[in-house]
């Protein structure tokens, strides 16, 4: 070995400051920097923070150390072209908030070398009443002819993670305006009157409490930090002109008391049910500060509950049930056992019999709907961490993906029916409906993109759209399913008997709405790309009537329902641009809208489909093959949609098929 020098220099090691920030430290957390937020100021220093600490807004001793400070990079105004062999590179003002999405979306592909840098597309539409500018914007989820976006699995591939790519794209950027100075306020009672505070909790009991299937207890005032997040959710209802002085008030009280109980070694019962709401409803007229990561709220909401060993409490309750001796007769004790239950999953509790119940209550409406829902959750969660490893694994892969679809199936048996034979949360039961579709659409969705994962990975000669099993199409069997239940999600979200209550709907409601818009639109657009042929039905009459909805139950500009109006508003006016143009109508309804005896019934294909011409009135298979647009490049690619076509119109199907286990 060499010796050194002794004029030589020993390499410089890394610091143990810049390893974890001050606050990380002392709470033994993990502490990660995501990509910064880069602002145009011209010579001024990026200070940034933790993720931790960001999302906590606390002091982060990241702020402080000049290790960590460089100089911004040169805003680009302009970008150059784009081209399907590269993605567009976008400003760093433009990227930040994709920052996030782009790591997730890495993490969630099957292919580790994601690269990052989506298009930017101007934006084809622009919503009066809403502000701000989207890292990611609404174009770049549909593939145009010059910018297949959709892009191969070795780069960034939104359809990774396509609720998350939603919730990113709707979410409130931060202001640019230097941040308000809000009065101080130790207590609520320091910002609403006693007759408000009690107005305001009695809005959320009786509109937001359902969804979270909390049961019905007196209305009790208190400083606690539930309260305080109770009243900040329903803040939203009150008068503009009050609302945009009171809710920003209420949002940093909330931040205040939550740094206190996040840190308590003994949280209680209360807190967790407030780490629960807050991670479900975003704040909407806020201070302007970045928005909260509700994934964080969650995940914290679940380790404090942990720590109070909640995920035991089944078995203790199990216990006092059968507790024939009495020894736990405290009905104080059974009480607060059953609560506790009630904050924790219900996923592992049997199929009920719901024809056995004598009576359905209230309490026990919303019981049935926590367990139903924790149970679509579980088997969903299930079914969406399934992988492809190889492709001597896809044969196994469809049993298990089937298994989980089957599930859902049994799944809706139950569910279907709860809003036709309850008198009680009517309509919150016919959101759990919409929920079931929305999951079923995303299972197929993970099904067909891991499904082309494996083929583009493993078998780069083969065409993965013409995969089939035992003589099963896959890409049929489950993209068409996947289209039903994004037309479905959209016609129970528009056929609800309360839309007055839509304005109250969680954030993820109104995600899931706008992933089955986004789903139908990208059809659409792969159709007319490859073919000058789209779907038709009513699938454009859903997705405008969805957009008008969510625009006009929004009750403010940065309420999520409006986000997601504007994005489906954008990605309208992209699609009257470029969908063929139909002759003028001569006031007859075609035949073949009126006899389609072979339109086939999910989950089991129909042997014969109609043979009236074009169910969907697409061209032929070999019309479409010679009007390919040279990029294949795309999820829902050229050749993915003439065999769905091809298999969708066909008269006849493999004589073999393969049920769903």
């Amino acid at each position: 070995m060499k010796r050194a020098a002794s004029g030589d220099t020993p390499p410089t090691k890394r610091t143990k400051a810049s390893q974890a920030c001050a606050s990380c430290r002392r709470q033994k957390s993990r502490c990660e920097i995501i990509p910064v937020d880069v602002r145009a100021v011209a010579g001024a220093p990026v200070v940034i923070r933790c993720h931790r600490c960001k999302t906590l807004d606390i002091q982060c001793s990241f702020e402080t150390s000049e290790l960590i400070h460089f100089s911004p990079r040169t805003i680009v105004q302009s970008s150059p072209p784009a081209s399907s062999s590269s993605p567009t590179v976008v400003s760093p003002l433009q990227s930040s908030n994709n920052a996030g999405l782009t790591t997730l979306a890495t993490v969630a592909s099957s292919r580790p070398n994601v690269e990052e840098g989506p298009s930017s597309v101007p934006a084809a539409a622009n919503v009066p009443h809403i502000t701000g500018s989207f890292g990611m914007r609404p174009e770049d989820l549909v593939p145009t002819a010059a910018t297949p976006i959709w892009g191969s699995i070795s780069r960034l591939d939104w359809t990774a993670t396509p609720m998350l790519a939603i919730q990113e794209l709707i979410r409130c950027p931060r202001t640019d305006a230097a941040a308000r100075v809000l009065p101080s306020a130790e207590k609520l009672s320091d910002i609403l009157s006693s007759a408000e505070i009690t107005s305001l909790l009695e809005i959320f009991e009786s509109r937001y409490a359902p969804w979270l299937c909390v049961q019905p207890t007196p209305l009790e005032t208190s400083n606690s930090l539930l309260d305080i997040a109770r009243c900040t959710i329903a803040s939203r209802h009150l008068p503009p002109a009050s609302r945009s002085a009171v809710a920003p008030r209420l949002q940093k009280l909330t931040e205040d008391v939550f740094l206190r109980e996040i840190f308590n070694p003994q949280p209680s019962l209360e807190s967790i049910q407030a780490l629960l709401i807050l991670s479900v409803w975003s704040p909407i007229c806020g201070t302007g500060a970045e928005t909260r990561d509700g994934r964080l709220l969650i995940a914290s909401a679940v380790s404090m509950a942990m720590n109070l060993h909640l995920q035991d409490e089944s078995r203790h309750a199990a216990v006092i049930r059968q507790d024939k001796l009495g020894l736990v007769s405290s009905t104080e004790k059974q009480t607060e056992l059953i609560n506790s239950i009630r904050r924790w999953r219900l996923a592992d509790h049997e199929i009920i019999n719901l024809s056995a119940m004598a009576d359905f209550s209230l309490s026990a409406v919303r019981d049935i709907r926590l367990g139903l829902n924790a149970k679509l959750w579980d088997i969903s969660e299930t079914a969406l961490k399934l992988r492809v490893s190889s492709f001597d694994d896809l044969e196994a892969f469809f049993e298990k993906i089937n298994s989980s679809l089957h599930l859902l199936e049994g799944l809706s048996r139950l569910i279907t029916p709860l809003p036709s034979i309850t008198d009680y949360d009517k309509f919150y039961s016919q959101m759990l409906i919409l929920q079931l579709h929305a999951c079923r659409l995303l299972v197929n969705h993970h099904a067909l993109r891991e499904l082309r994962t494996v083929y583009e990975r493993d078998r780069p000669q083969q065409q993965w759209f013409s995969a089939q099993i035992k003589g099963q199409s896959l890409t049929f069997f489950w993209g068409y399913p996947a289209l039903t239940s994004a037309e479905t999600v959209l016609s129970t979200f528009l056929g609800v008997t309360d839309s007055t209550l839509l304005s109250t709907a969680p954030d993820n409601i109104f995600a899931m709405v706008t992933f089955s818009a986004v789903w139908i639109f990208v059809s659409n657009f792969s159709l007319v790309q490859m073919g000058k042929s789209y779907l038709g039905g009513a699938s454009e009459r859903l997705q405008s009537m969805s957009m008008e909805l969510l625009n006009k139950i929004a009750l403010a500009p940065d309420h999520a329902a409006a986000r997601c109006g504007h994005v489906l508003g954008a990605l309208m006016t992209a699609w009257e641009q470029r969908k063929p143009k139909d002759g003028p109508w001569d006031g007859t309804i075609p035949s073949n809208m009126c006899m389609m005896p072979g339109v086939p019934l999910y989950p089991y294909p129909c042997a014969k489909f109609a043979e009236t011409e074009g169910y969907l009135n697409p061209p032929s298979y070999q019309e479409l093959v010679d009007s390919m647009a040279s990029s294949t490049d795309l999820f829902m690619d050229d050749a993915f949609w003439s065999s769905f076509l091809e298999n969708l119109n066909s008269d006849t199907l493999p004589s073999s098929t393969v049920p769903v286990p």
